[in-house]
């Protein structure tokens, strides 16, 4: 077995753990130049942090077999890190070096997961942490691992928080990363990395429009995001269409907020060409309006139930077809209800609105007026029963009552 397999690193002064790296280098190196003398290779290092970092890359400790990747990488880190400044200068290199080369994906996204946490421990620049990132990105879009980044999408305004970079470096990280959730066919990835850039970046990045304009469409698109509100809602997207900055793709937000499925099925006809030009898959986005269209329904009537035939007429289904519209109307988190069969209708307990403006603020007065009006009819109904039990208590202990006589 050649050297760069046995190798064991051992703790110890920088020059040792450079001569032990060293030697591990030249191994691999040996691999490719068979004339390359270990020992001499090793003794022109001289001990430097900074030679053992620049014999490492040019993609030779990338080759490292994967079961010694993860540990021989932590030793340069371990070794360039002795001065936090050069580990951080030296980042982006690394990185660099670390994607171009990579045989195991796995092995290469923990090199990077290890480097970062470094990077973090060290306080070292955001910019280094974010060109970390972004190698992180390439690796896992180029080994189809791009699912292991999943979790970390919802966390990015708080990592962007401690990176305190400049707005250009997370418009970046966040195009990068959407642009390979994109070419993974992960949309929903994709547009949840959207409503993070509208949400952290706003109007002070100059392509806010274009990404809230994206961000529309796949709405329109995806059949397994309903919530409307978390879009709409984002003060840069509301800014952005009160300037009329959104243009065609503003005009299909205030469509997908106030229309019912009748008035979308209009607008279908009269504005297909606009439909086309943004990219809208007129089907899929009908469904979804069939389904905000019920919840809609259910919203008006919470507590009260609303026919089958009702929802039909609403949605242009037929009959037999409102109950498989119902249940996904449930499933995606738009309403909470009972449905009866034998009577076939809907009882909605709970609804989500689309838009919560001042008509909502009106209804939502009347129902709590209601509320109170008939918590008040309940009040001597509960003082007269309060009156019963009293009367059976005092009943019940007398009758318990025990004399003892001597």
């Amino acid at each position: 077995m050649t050297v760069a397999e046995n190798i064991i690193f051992v703790d110890g002064e920088v020059a040792s753990q450079v001569e032990e790296l060293g030697r591990y280098v030249g191994g691999l190196r040996q691999q490719k130049d068979t004339g390359l003398n270990v020992d001499e290779f090793v003794q022109k290092l001289e001990g430097s942090s900074s030679a053992v970092l620049e014999a490492s890359l040019g993609g030779v400790l990338a080759r490292a077999p994967e079961d010694k990747l993860e540990a021989v990488y932590n030793q340069l880190f371990a070794i360039v890190g002795q001065d936090s400044g050069q580990l951080c200068l030296a980042a982006s290199d690394i990185v660099g070096d670390l994607v171009a080369s990579f045989e195991s994906g796995v092995a290469a996204l923990k090199v990077l997961n290890n480097l970062y946490n470094v990077l973090v421990a060290q306080q070292a620049s955001g910019d280094s942490r974010a060109a970390v990132f972004s190698g992180m990105i390439s690796v896992a879009q180029k080994a189809g691992l791009l699912g292991s980044l999943v979790p970390l999408v919802p966390r990015l305004g708080a990592m962007f928080g401690e990176w305190n970079v400049k707005v250009d470096v997370k418009e970046r990280v966040l195009v990068e990363l959407r642009r390979a959730f994109d070419d993974g066919a992960l949309a929903n990835e994709a547009y949840e990395t959207e409503i993070v850039f509208l949400e952290t970046l706003g109007l002070e990045s100059a392509r806010a429009a274009e990404v809230a304009a994206s961000a529309i469409v796949r709405f329109a698109n995806l059949p397994a995001v309903c919530d409307i509100d978390a879009l709409a809602s984002i003060s840069c997207v509301q800014e952005l269409s009160k300037q009329g900055r959104l243009g065609e793709a503003g005009e299909l937000l205030n469509v997908l907020l106030a229309s019912e499925y009748k008035q979308w099925k209009q607008y279908c006809v009269d504005d297909a060409s606009k439909l086309a030009r943004l990219g809208v898959d007129v089907e899929r986005a009908s469904d979804k309006v069939r389904l905000l269209t019920v919840a809609s329904l259910a919203a008006g009537s919470l507590g009260q139930d609303v026919p089958f035939a009702a929802v039909s007429e609403a949605i242009e289904v037929e009959d037999e077809e409102v109950e498989l519209w119902i249940i996904d109307v449930i499933r995606a988190g738009l309403i909470q209800g009972k449905m009866n069969q034998v009577s076939r209708t809907l009882l909605p307990t709970r609804s989500t609105y689309r838009v919560f403006g001042q008509e909502q603020w009106k209804l939502l007065e009347q129902r709590l007026a209601q509320w109170k009006l008939s918590l008040a009819s309940l009040q001597p109904v509960i003082a007269n029963a309060k009156i019963v039990a009293q009367q059976q208590a005092m009943q019940m202990a007398g009758q318990s009552r025990v004399t003892i006589k001597e």
